[in-house]
Formats: C-alpha cells, sequence, structure tokens
C-alpha cells in the first residue's frame, strides 16, 4: 500500500516498472478482448525466449483507464529473482519491451537503502525509487550489465513521503544523506523528491516538493 499510496500522492511525470505494478488491480476490466489478451501473452512468451529466458508469463493486463503507456500487456516472473515484470508493445516502434530491469532495481535498491533522519519526525518515513523504463530501454544491451543502475542516463528518482511540514534543517539533511548513498555507493547519480503530507495523506506546503539531485 505504501507504493501505491506515494505514487499516486507525489508523482507527477516519472514512470517506474515496479510501481507499475501495483495498479493492476484498478486497471484490468472484465471487458477486456481475451482475443487480444491470448495474442499479447503468445508474442511476449516469444519476447522472453529470446531476451528473459529464465522468465515466464503469467497473465495479462487491459489498461482502459490511461494510466500505462500501453493498453495491453503481459505479466511476467523471472524465476531466479522472483521479479514481476510487464512485457508490451511499444505504441511508437512496435518493438516489444519489457521493465524487468526497472522492477529488478527498484526492488533491489528499496531493500538495500536505509531511509533517511530528519529533525522532528517521530512516524516512520515512506519511500519508493522509480526507475524511467524508456531510459533504461535506451541503454539496449548494456542494461544487463549489473552496474548499469548506477549509470547517469538512468539515474531513479526516489520519493519520499514526510509527515509535517518543511524544515529549514530538511534539504542540508536529505542532500547529506544522498551523498552518503552515493559514498557507499549504492547510487552515483539520483533526484531525490520529498513531498510533505498530512496524516490523512494530504499533500502540504501547496503541494510544493523538495528537489535534490546529484
Amino acid at each position: 500500500m505504501k507504493r501505491w499510496f506515494i505514487v499516486i500522492a507525489s508523482l507527477v511525470g516519472v514512470i517506474g516498472g515496479g510501481a507499475l505494478m501495483m495498479t493492476y488491480a484498478f486497471t484490468h476490466d472484465m471487458d477486456s478482448d481475451e482475443t487480444r489478451e491470448a495474442e499479447i501473452q503468445q508474442k511476449a512468451k516469444t519476447y522472453l525466449e529470446k531476451h528473459l529466458p529464465k522468465a515466464k508469463v503469467t497473465g495479462s493486463i487491459y489498461d482502459n483507464m490511461g494510466n500505462f503507456s500501453f493498453e495491453y500487456a503481459a505479466r511476467a516472473v523471472d524465476e531466479k529473482t522472483n521479479t514481476e515484470f510487464f512485457v508490451y508493445q511499444d505504441e511508437e516502434s512496435g518493438r516489444f519491451v519489457d521493465t524487468y530491469h526497472a522492477s529488478l532495481w527498484e526492488d533491489q535498491l528499496e531493500r538495500r537503502i536505509t531511509l533517511p533522519t530528519l529533525n522532528d519526525v517521530n512516524a516512520e518515513l515512506d519511500m519508493v525509487v522509480l526507475f524511467d523504463n524508456d531510459k533504461i530501454q535506451q541503454l539496449g544491451n548494456a542494461r544487463f550489465d549489473s552496474k548499469a543502475y548506477l549509470r547517469t542516463e538512468v539515474a531513479p528518482t526516489i520519493l519520499i513521503s514526510v509527515p509535517r511540514k518543511q524544515s529549514e534543517q530538511d534539504k542540508t539533511q536529505i542532500t547529506a544523506w544522498a551523498k552518503s548513498l552515493r559514498e557507499q555507493k549504492i547510487l552515483q547519480y539520483m533526484t531525490v523528491k520529498v513531498d510533505y503530507v498530512s496524516e490523512k495523506g494530504e499533500l502540504l506546503e501547496d503541494g510544493n516538493s523538495l528537489f535534490v539531485t546529484l
């Protein structure tokens, strides 16, 4: 639920692979075309045999609400890493693409990253890591490099929800925290987006967010 909350509350113009998986229950429609679902699953199987042979198709998704960059996609899971992702046909190029690396890297980093410590925060912060899948696809085969997520071309956005109003010390503390991620070699490049919310999840500070980019 925390990923869904933050993405809805603060995400504008950032597309992640793993984060999108959480919206499946809200986009699947019983009126979807079963023939098209079967077709996308079959084509996804062929795609995976060539690009991700250890992954398998587990179903499909139909988006009739415009939440995704596709209408139909196959859902898949990599059996080695247990990573869930999508396979779909890009509308502009006509090529089939996947969100595997976006989902994989997001999951891995969310497990590795320790939340920042901020003044006057008693509750645990919520954090989501998001990669732009289009930028990952532009890496070509280089995305299969185990350290590809560290490249500046695919620098992720880290979304953090803080349950209070903004403090003067926040930027300094968030910047120091981001630099510590670089020193630990967890990430080299990133944008941190901090939203301030009420106990009910409403955006404070008139929706103005704090940004720190390294």
